[in-house]
């Protein structure tokens, strides 16, 4: 393959909802270009893109695809996404090295509620925005109706470029509105320029008239020109529509049918002549902005890892200063190591090609690197830079892992870390206070790809539980208990006797005015709240030494806490009196009466349980917010408000993790999957009385089953 500089590259993201034929307008850049002689389809697993096992078998994109053609003296790399946004990070990751994007309508849908969900991730990541309306061979489209539709969801930014002059079963004329021309296309894709149908002249001149005035208000020198003489010529309105669109000022509505290849051509075409050349992209790098450029020393951004017994462990890296060649060493900025670069390949699916260099701007893949994760940049020594990482949305489901073969907690633990490593949208947390494999993801399909890739990919079988609840204990008032421990056991024994008054801690809370303070500590719990310890001994009957070994044995039942084995937070203790041993008396002796004090005072103190609110933000369209509204207090949420934004409802509501942990089945079904959330930590309440009774039953019942 040609050596292609960085103003002869151009990166563009396939983007749009599932089903807007993304990976089959793939396979017709690819066949347009030569780069393959017959079309691959999803109904036959042969595409270019959507090669993995588990892509064939679900019949859609989960992973990402990087491949690329040769078009006008160019290299084009595209990379198609999935449209799924439980896939969201293989998104995320293409945007952060894609220099523009492309996000798919399908002709028959028109503008769908995924649509905006993916046009604010490329819009926040201020990539350049167009639009494909694709599938304009179906029957009975209206074009115009889909343009209104466009235009009324992103506002006036999206202009029409093309045109399509006869969609349906016939489609094969395309009007241009820049080079004003009928494209005809033939059966091969390729085209031929003609003159506009008379019956279609005004029409198109007056879209041409549109296309000029949005272009002409993104620069004062093209508006003065148009101000001037009325209109503005090829070149001028060419220049301004490539400057327009690198700015994110205009989103180009372009025209296809990927099955038939009508279009395709001429979007390679604008491709070259519009889209952002590498050369004219920068990246921040802490502070300040790092043109691409290769006489810089070199420096890249990893994207994606992926790793299949069938095609290797593959890294993929853009490069944005410098070249990449095969046996380089860069440092790895984030570890402070450095790593060779044995060989470097151009992608194409599945399929690499090995070229012995990558020309800044370049998007391309490695093997055999340690420990690059997505998100590191690899730069020469000197060279200090650092690429942003990769921001991902919260995790909408929360499901406990268990192995189904006892024995294999470490196995199902590694698998799961390796899945995360290749897509960190996915967290995965061994929570010790849970005592359980949390896996964190994005939505339900995302989670049966990781089922089945651990079945399939490790070859470990594991169940999909419902998590525990991080509660946590307190108390409501004071209580005053003591607790004498007394064991003999030949030798020297065990003494220790233990008084305490514990009360619930808040801010200013006075002291008992019978009590004499001697000495107090406030502690920060690593869970959340406080202990307040204080010591009130008078007259030595416990000797300060032990003192901190009371703390410890109170301690120990706060991580243990006696209603639901949670922790303990904002309790005050205490320790007024008690009674030791000038023999047997001891460390351990004296932390097990004052765990065991605790535990008797607490629950005589009113105890109650506390659970995690979040704030949550549900955003749906309009048609289902009573639906929402109704359903929310059978789930012990509190409604805040609502407000309007757009054509999306945003309803706010404070409700429990238990719940909540629940909710992305629930909505989903309720708003045909058109509705999503976003949630915050709140604070920590307390959970109803039936509620808490329920909860203290069922930790009974669960250590009687363990004893």
């Amino acid at each position: 393959m040609k050596e292609y500089e960085a103003k002869d590259i151009r990166n563009i993201v396939l983007m749009g909802p599932q089903s807007t034929g993304k990976t089959s307008f793939s396979e017709s850049i690819l066949y347009q270009s030569g780069i393959i002689n017959r079309k691959g389809s999803i109904e036959d697993r042969n595409t270019v893109s959507d090669y993995t096992e588990i892509e064939q078998e679900k019949g859609f994109s989960v992973f990402s695809s990087l491949m690329y053609c040769e078009w006008k003296n160019s290299k084009i790399n595209f990379i198609d996404t999935p449209g799924l946004d439980d896939f969201v990070g293989e998104v995320l990751s293409a945007l952060q090295v894609g220099d523009a994007a492309v996000i798919f309508v399908n002709a028959a849908n028109s503008v769908e509620f995924q649509t905006n969900i993916i046009f604010d991730r490329a819009k926040e990541l201020k990539k350049p925005i167009s639009f494909l309306v694709n599938n304009l061979d179906i029957e009975n489209i209206n074009f115009d109706k889909i343009h209104n539709d466009l235009v009324g969801t992103f506002g006036p930014k999206a202009i029409i470029l093309q045109y399509p002059l006869n969609s349906g079963a016939g489609f094969n004329e395309i009007v241009d509105l820049i080079k004003m021309k009928l494209l005809k296309f033939s059966e091969d894709g390729t085209y031929t320029e003609k003159e506009i149908p008379a019956n279609f002249t005004d029409k198109a001149n007056q879209l041409r008239s549109q296309l000029i005035d949005s272009i002409a208000e993104t620069d004062e020198e093209l508006m003065l020109q148009y101000f001037d003489s009325g209109t503005l010529e090829n070149e001028e309105l060419t220049e301004g529509l490539k400057k327009a669109f690198l700015k994110s000022e205009i989103y180009p509505i372009y025209v296809s049918s990927a099955m038939l290849n009508i279009g395709v051509n001429s979007f390679l075409d604008n491709v070259v002549d519009y889209f952002p050349k590498a050369s004219e992209v920068s990246y921040k790098s802490d502070s300040q902005d790092i043109q691409v450029d290769a006489t810089s020393p070199t420096s890249l951004y990893v994207y994606k890892l992926y790793s299949d017994p069938k095609i290797g462990d593959l890294t993929y890296l853009k490069v944005i200063t410098g070249k990449l060649s095969s046996g380089m060493e860069l440092i790895n900025h984030k570890r402070s190591s450095s790593e060779r670069f044995s060989q470097v390949y151009a992608v194409q699916g599945k399929k690499r090609e090995e070229i012995s260099v990558a020309q800044a701007g370049d998007i391309c893949a490695t093997v055999k690197l340690r420990n690059a994760k997505v998100g590191d940049t690899f730069h020469e020594k000197g060279f200090d830079v650092s690429y942003p990482d990769i921001v991902y949305p919260k995790q909408k489901i929360r499901i406990a892992v268990v192995p189904k073969t006892k024995g294999e907690e470490e196995k199902v633990g590694t698998s799961l870390h390796q899945i995360a490593l290749e897509d960190p949208s996915i967290i995965v947390e061994h929570s010790p206070e849970l005592r359980q494999t949390i896996l964190y993801v994005q939505g339900d399909q995302q989670l049966q790809i990781i089922k089945w890739r651990l079945s399939n990919r490790f070859k470990v079988e594991a169940e999909f539980i419902e998590p525990r609840v991080p509660y946590r204990e307190t108390i409501t008032k004071a209580a005053r208990e003591s607790y004498r421990h007394k064991k003999q056991t030949g030798g020297a024994g065990q003494f220790a006797e233990v008084h305490l008054l514990i009360d619930p801690w808040y801010e200013g809370a006075p002291d008992p005015p019978e009590l004499t303070i001697r000495g107090r500590d406030l502690m920060d719990l690593s869970w959340g709240g406080k202990l307040e310890y204080v010591n009130c001994i008078v007259g030595g009957v416990i000797d300060q030494r032990f003192m901190p070994a009371i703390l410890k044995g109170i301690m120990e039942k706060m991580e243990e806490g006696p209603l639901t084995g949670s922790f303990v937070r904002d309790v005050r203790v205490f320790v007024y009196d008690g009674k030791m041993h000038p023999v047997d008396s001891n460390e351990a002796a004296f932390k097990t009466a004052g765990r065991n004090a605790f535990k008797q005072a607490f629950v005589q103190a009113a105890p109650k349980i506390l659970e995690p609110i979040y704030n949550v933000e549900i955003r749906v369209p309009e048609q289902y917010v009573g639906d929402i509204m109704s359903d929310l207090p059978s789930r012990r949420a509190v409604i805040l408000g609502i407000d309007a934004e757009g054509k999306m409802q945003i309803i706010r509501a404070k409700m429990p993790q238990a719940e909540l942990d629940k909710y992305y089945s629930a909505l989903k079904s309720m708003t045909q999957a058109k509705g999503t959330f976003t949630y915050e930590f709140a604070e920590y309440q307390s959970v109803p009385p039936n509620v808490q009774q329920e909860l203290i039953d069922k930790y009974a019942k669960q250590a009687q089953e363990e004893e």
